[in-house]
């Protein structure tokens, strides 16, 4: 194997689990804010909407399921109507976090 190539997998790896991390760290920020302060969610949502285009885009595509997990709060569903969205992105998550993983093994022979 290549010296470059090696390095090239463990950089993928080492971004990879970082997104995994933030991610987790943003799914748990959301659920303390649901259960603490619900006010914190209209803030952020408020924020990221006051963001100029170029930067609101970027955070769009960076912040994906974070932004419509916010999104589906903000929105005029039912409850029946959130509960099915959060559950339908964080499932989406979640299966994402288990192919990184299963991945991530794979790759690593285990």
């Amino acid at each position: 194997m290549k010296e470059s190539s090696r390095w090239e997998e463990i950089a993928a790896k080492v971004l990879s689990s970082y997104a995994v991390a933030t991610f987790v760290v943003l799914w748990v920020g959301l659920a303390v804010a649901l259960i603490v302060n619900r006010a914190w969610l209209d803030t952020l949502w408020t924020w990221a909407e006051s963001l100029p285009a170029a930067l609101r885009i970027t955070a769009w595509v960076v912040l994906l399921p974070i932004l419509v997990g916010l999104w589906i709060w903000q929105s005029s569903w039912t409850v029946l109507g959130q509960v099915l969205g959060f559950a339908g992105i964080l499932g989406w998550t979640l299966v994402a976090v288990y192919n990184f993983i299963k991945a991530f093994r794979k790759e690593s022979g285990g």
